[in-house]
């Protein structure tokens, strides 16, 4: 567990993955006023709700962010610009907001599995509950 929680802290520190960028872009949106337009319109909140999920732990059910992070990855394209470069930034943030979504599903099953179910935490508050100063 302890290894896990220090990979999981490796993985949230690291640099590379949440480092703040000073490219410059317009959020132009292709909402375009054809067919695709609505279909444009829905992607793009279900991709808010993505960055609401993976910014606001505990908000979405872990079915629901499950979903979120599999529609980011099957995601092709961009949705906000036409730039070649940005699109591969864009592309790249993308599945780190999927990543994100994943490890909390991950860490919240866990930690489900720590409150109810682990022989050793359950020992550990049997144990805490014991001392004369818990009664």
């Amino acid at each position: 567990m302890k290894s896990f929680v220090l990979s999981l802290l490796a993985i949230l520190n690291s640099s590379a993955a949440f480092s703040v960028q000073s490219i410059r872009f317009s959020r132009q949106l292709a909402l375009k006023e054809q067919s695709g337009a609505s279909s444009t319109h829905h992607e793009l909140e279900r991709f808010e709700r993505a960055v609401e999920c993976a910014e606001k732990f505990g908000t979405c059910d872990i079915e629901q962010m499950e979903e979120l992070a599999q529609e980011l990855d099957d995601f092709h394209g961009s949705l906000l610009t036409q730039n070649p470069s940005m699109m591969k930034k864009e592309n790249s943030d993308r599945k780190d907001v999927a990543q994100v979504l994943r490890l909390q599903t991950e860490l919240r099953l866990r930690m489900e599995y720590l409150n109810g179910a682990n022989l050793f935490a359950s020992e550990i508050h049997e144990l805490e509950d014991s001392y004369p100063e818990h009664q």
